[in-house]
């Protein structure tokens, strides 16, 4: 089942701050494994539905919301600034949750990350890199 941050109504929406290098790792992550990725965050006993535009966080016992992460600032901001954004908290006890939550999902997606690089570091190379004296010669016509 899908979850649109839009369609539930919080119970509270706080404007905060995620820290430069946790969401750029989660970015990347994006970037390099799918626009949308399902994290199991064991420790917190939630599951995480991450995309560009929101991070949603539910519950593993009975799949109910418990916090979303939406309105993402990232325009006109340098790689090592703070994003600014709202966290909608869905259930009573998500405040507990929510400053864990980005670090242990971040390093979730390290190892996520990690494992997808290895396995490409066991493929041949897209692109051959040629040997000094193959291929065509810079001056040729010259």
């Amino acid at each position: 089942m899908t979850f649109d941050p839009r369609s539930y109504v919080p119970i509270r929406t706080l404007s905060k701050t995620i820290d430069a290098a946790c969401y750029n790792r989660i970015s990347l992550a994006l970037a390099r494994l799918g626009d949308s990725l399902s994290v199991e965050i064991s420790p917190l006993r939630m599951v995480m539905r991450v995309e560009r535009r929101f991070w949603v966080a539910r519950s593993l016992v009975n799949e109910i919301p418990l916090m979303a992460w939406v309105n993402f600032r990232v325009g006109g901001r340098g790689l090592h600034e703070p994003v600014p954004c709202q966290v909608r908290l869905y259930h009573f006890h998500a405040s507990l949750l929510m400053g864990h939550a980005p670090q242990l999902l971040a390093n979730n997606l390290d190892e996520r990350l990690e494992r997808y690089t290895s396995r490409l570091r066991g493929r041949s190379p897209a692109v051959t890199p040629l040997m000094r004296g193959e291929g065509p010669s810079p001056r040729r016509g010259a």
